[in-house]
């Protein structure tokens, strides 16, 4: 398993799935840059501090649990398919990021609008 599909696969598994918030200063850089699309599209820099509150409040919002619909990447690119349950009701969204990934923490995420339902 290659550096970067490793790092994001932990991204996705330890701190999303298992709540483990305090891994963010481990499996990522300070600051992750976010990429988003749009006109004017955004590139947003989040420090350590910014990356866990974030992520907190995606957690106690939206009680996700992601399943990894594929994960590919060499040592510096990782792309990853997503499926993620609101464990409370039962809403599914679909989504798909590129991560960069230098010296073994996620430096850059870029992210596409996510959608409701699967993957098909």
């Amino acid at each position: 398993m290659s550096v970067a599909v490793r790092a994001v696969e932990r991204y996705v598994l330890e701190i999303y799935n298992a709540g483990r918030v305090d891994l963010v200063r481990e499996i990522c850089a300070d600051p992750v840059v976010r990429h988003d699309p749009g006109a004017p599209a955004r590139r947003t820099a989040m420090s350590h501090d910014e990356q866990v509150d974030r992520i907190t409040r995606d957690l106690a919002t939206h009680d996700p649990q992601f399943t990894i619909v594929h994960l590919v990447g060499d040592d510096e690119i990782a792309s990853l398919t997503w499926e993620a349950t609101r464990r409370s009701t039962g809403d599914r969204l679909c989504g798909i990021e590129i991560f960069r990934v230098r010296d073994g923490r996620v430096t850059d995420v870029w992210n596409a609008p996510y959608a409701e339902g699967a993957w098909s």
